[in-house]
């Protein structure tokens, strides 16, 4: 530690407690006798700051302090008084007298208890300095998230596994229940202070996100599914609306237990859950044929906490919103949302011009704030901020049991705000169905939506020319069929371009192709591979280094729009919109 004298100090013992007042010759001092009896009641706990850490580091050689720059230490970290230390050897009187050092030295390891009594001060020292040296580790390397693996209620309905496919797929889902973790109803306090409604008998699932995440941590991409979808449910006969799937396979299942003799509410919920876990599960692996590897589920009151803890999360509204059925009430612009805002923000969906999809639209825009909050403001890397984190949620969110958190913050540690894409399935319309009104789908489009969003399976590992975030594209529908340039643009946007643009063509043509400036042949060959191999060729309009991708009526490549399969019995599908990413806050409805 660094040599003070002469100018003032602080006095350890208003901080740390009496004994941090002591030099050690006066702890040596003490009576032995003090060690067989019961150790001091510590004072009020004393939460470490960053100017603390400089007091609390091991003394080097010479006693030198360590080297700066550890971080901080999480803030309900406390040093407690112990026992005093016996004599190494456990031999009895006092130690043999030396002169005080004038520096610092490092403590003597303990030595065994003296006979009669239990020093117990060493372990409980050894473990405060573990908690403080994993932390800081943890937040330096950025792998804190590593930390909370422990704390979180944890799901079985993955236990079949899935096969190997180059990424880790995991399914976010949010849900209205009023329940924790364990199964245990939350107090009416809580419920109050949430201001979302009285239950209505059953469990909802407002949100429901697949995200997939390449091995190398390049990208990751998120599918929003929206929750009236009307989808095909496994081992059911016809179709139901994609959020009736878990409270459908849950409410069966309780009911068997109950019938079965199962009369302790807690364990019906926890096991019925379950039930509608495994079966949303399945349920979402056959709409996108994407094999679901990790599951993560949070509440109302885990999200509430979640935005608190984080100092909330910048949003944008292209308009002014007054909906008291969510309890939304912004003015148009930028404003950032927690607790309860943060929950009206994400659930509102009446007064919006597209209903339900206006609100995935602003799931996607809240959790592409969070995740720009996240990945560009080292909150990873702030210790006092993830513990505040894991103490909101620990009881409110649901992980499956195999999930290593420590490789996934690894494999997420090279991934930027702009390599996040939100984006939703399509859809092509409403339609009035036995559940009532819903959004019908082509479930072969959503399966080849999200393959090509994905990226060829046979990329090259090493692609020749520039990356596609350096590339401009500018995206021309030529073809007459409403949407689709904002399709492309869509699976672009997923693939890590961001410099897009998109707009109509000045006239319709027959043959697609990829064309480039002075100096864009490479980018656009880049562009042309990604859309299926397009023909490309030069046109000195464009910039230089520019491409523009033309889509004629013969474009079947990836993003090609799919006319609906029968717009009847369905109102006209909404406009495609483009992806939102992590690198900016965009405005929504």
């Amino acid at each position: 530690m660094n040599d003070d004298r002469g100018r003032p100090r602080r006095d350890p013992a208003r901080r740390f407690g009496p004994s941090a007042g002591r030099s050690d010759a006066e702890r040596r001092r003490e009576p032995q006798a003090r060690s067989a009896a019961a150790p001091p009641a510590a004072g009020p706990s004393a939460r470490l700051r960053r100017s603390d850490l400089q007091d609390l580091r091991p003394a080097g050689p010479g006693g030198a302090a360590a080297p700066a720059g550890m971080g901080r230490p999480p803030s309900s970290v406390a040093l407690r008084e112990g026992p005093a230390r016996p004599p190494a050897g456990g031999a009895s009187g006092p130690p043999p007298a030396r002169p005080a050092p004038a520096r610092p030295v490092p403590p003597p390891r303990p030595g065994p208890p003296p006979a009669g009594g239990r020093d117990r001060r060493p372990w409980r020292m050894l473990r405060v300095v573990a908690t403080i040296a994993s932390v800081l580790v943890l937040a330096v390397s950025g792998t804190a998230w590593a930390a909370l693996s422990g704390s979180f209620a944890t799901s079985g309905a993955l236990s079949k596994g899935t096969a190997a496919d180059g990424a880790t797929d995991i399914l976010l889902v949010g849900t209205d229940s009023r329940n924790d973790a364990q199964g245990n109803p939350l107090p009416r306090n809580v419920l109050a202070q949430l201001d979302a409604g009285s239950a209505d008998g059953e469990l909802n699932t407002d949100t429901m996100i697949l995200v997939r995440v390449p091995n190398d941590g390049s990208r990751a991409v998120a599918f929003s599914l929206p929750r009236d979808s009307y989808v095909s449910i496994p081992g059911q006969v016809g179709k139901g609306k994609l959020n009736s799937v878990y409270p459908g396979a849950k409410a069966a299942m309780a009911e068997k237990l109950v019938s079965g003799g199962d009369a302790d509410p807690r364990d019906v919920d926890v096991r019925s859950s379950e039930a509608g876990r495994s079966a949303l599960i399945d349920t979402v692996q056959e709409l996108t044929g994407i094999g679901v590897d990790h599951y993560a589920e949070i509440n109302l009151l885990g999200f509430f906490n979640l935005t608190n803890a984080i100092g909330g999360v910048d949003v944008c509204l292209k308009n002014a919103v007054d909906d008291d059925f969510s309890g939304a009430h912004f003015p148009a612009g930028p404003r950032s949302v927690s607790g309860h805002d943060a929950l009206a923000f994400v659930r509102q969906r009446h007064g919006l011009p597209l209903g339900d999809l206006d609100r995935v639209r602003r799931q996607q825009a809240f959790l592409a704030g969070l995740s720009h909050k996240v990945l560009s403001a080292g909150t990873l890397a702030d210790p006092i901020t993830l513990a505040r984190l894991l103490d909101a949620v620990k009881q409110s969110v649901v992980l499956d049991g195999n999930w290593d958190l420590l490789g996934f913050a690894q494999q997420m540690q090279g991934v930027s705000g702009g390599a996040v894409s939100f984006m939703t399935i399509p859809t092509e319309g409403g339609i009035s169905t036995d559940a009532g009104d819903a959004l019908k789908v082509n479930e072969s489009e959503i399966k080849q939506f999200v393959a090509d969003a994905i990226g060829p399976k046979d990329a090259p590992l090493v692609p020749t020319g520039p990356a596609p975030a350096q590339i401009p594209v500018d995206v021309r529908n030529a073809s007459g069929t409403g949407g689709a340039a904002a399709r492309v643009v869509q699976i672009l946007g997923a693939q890590g371009y961001t410099q897009l643009r998109s707009g109509n063509a000045d006239r319709t043509a027959t043959t697609s192709a990829v064309l480039f400036g002075p100096g864009g042949d490479a980018g656009a060959g880049v562009v042309a591979r990604a859309l299926g191999g397009l023909p490309t060729r030069p046109d000195a309009t464009l910039p230089p280094s520019g491409v523009q991708v033309l889509l004629a009526t013969d474009y079947r490549g990836p993003g090609a729009v799919v006319s609906p399969s029968d717009s009847a019995d369905s109102a006209p599908p909404p406009p495609p919109q483009p992806p939102i990413t992590a690198d900016g806050i965009p405005c929504v409805n």
